[in-house]
C-alpha cells in the first residue's frame, strides 16, 4: 500500500465534492493484519494473567505471522503541551512477537517435552513464513496529554486501526473523518483497541489518543 501514497496525497489536495461522513460502518470481510495483532495482544495479556501456556503460544504464533513496517504519511500533533520524548528506560507495550514472550513460554513449558517442542517450533519460525503485513508508529504520551494522528486512507478499501498501550495508564481513543464525524471510540482503558471501517472515498482521518492516567504511556498505533 505505501507505494500508492503519493497518488493518494495528490488526490486529497483536490477540493472536496461532498461533506457527508466519509465512511461506511462495516465489519464485513475477513479480519486483517491489524486485527490479528490486536487479537494476539488480547490473547497474550489473558495468558499472562492466567499463567496458561497454550493461549500464550497461540498469541505468539498470531503475532509472529505479521511483518511490521514503519507507517508513512501519518502526522502526529501533540495537544496540550509538548509530546513526551521516548526514554531509554521507558517501558514499551508487551510484544507477543518478542523474545520475552518466548522466554515466558519456555518457563511455562517446564520439563514437558511436547510443550518444549511447540516453543522450539515457534522460535524457529522463519520470517518468510509471515503472510501478513501491518504498519506501525510508536510514541510516548505524557499524563493528561492528547496526541492527534492525521492519516490518509483509500476510499472503498477496508481499513483497520489498532492501539496497544503499555498498561501504565488508561488511554482514550477516538477515530473520526475529516469532517469530525466519529467512527470508533473507546473510553479510557488499558485494553487494546481496534477500529474497522471502510472509507467512502479517499480522505484524511484523525485518531486522537488521550492519556487519562498519572504516568507516561508508550503506545503502538497500528494500521493494516
Amino acid at each position: 500500500m505505501p507505494r500508492f501514497l503519493p497518488a493518494l496525497l495528490v488526490a486529497l489536495a483536490m477540493p472536496a465534492l461532498a461533506e457527508e461522513a466519509n465512511f461506511t460502518a462495516t465489519a464485513d470481510g475477513e479480519p486483517g493484519s491489524a486485527a490479528q495483532l490486536i487479537l494476539a495482544q488480547k490473547t497474550y495479556l489473558s495468558a499472562i494473567s492466567s499463567g496458561e501456556i497454550l493461549p500464550l503460544l497461540e498469541a505468539i504464533q498470531l503475532a509472529r505471522a505479521v511483518t511490521l513496517r514503519p507507517a508513512t504519511g501519518w502526522e502526529r500533533t501533540a495537544i496540550g503541551g509538548a509530546p513526551a520524548e521516548p526514554a531509554a528506560d521507558q517501558a514499551t507495550p508487551p510484544d507477543p512477537a518478542g523474545e520475552m514472550a518466548l522466554t515466558i513460554a519456555r518457563n511455562l513449558a517446564g520439563d514437558d517435552p511436547d510443550l518444549q517442542d511447540m516453543v522450539w517450533d515457534l522460535d524457529a519460525q522463519l520470517p518468510g513464513s509471515r503472510t501478513l503485513t501491518a504498519v506501525e508508529a510508536r510514541a510516548k504520551l505524557a499524563p493528561g496529554q492528547t496526541d492527534a494522528w492525521r492519516m490518509p486512507l483509500f476510499g472503498q478499501v477496508p481499513a483497520e486501526i489498532g492501539l496497544i498501550g503499555d498498561g501504565n495508564s488508561p488511554l482514550e481513543i477516538t477515530v473520526s473523518d475529516a469532517g469530525g464525524a466519529s467512527i470508533c471510540a473507546q473510553a479510557a482503558s488499558v485494553q487494546p483497541f481496534l477500529c474497522r471501517l471502510t472509507p467512502a472515498r479517499n480522505g484524511f482521518f484523525t485518531v486522537e489518543i488521550v492519556n487519562h492516567g498519572t504516568a507516561a504511556n508508550s503506545y503502538r498505533l497500528i494500521g493494516n
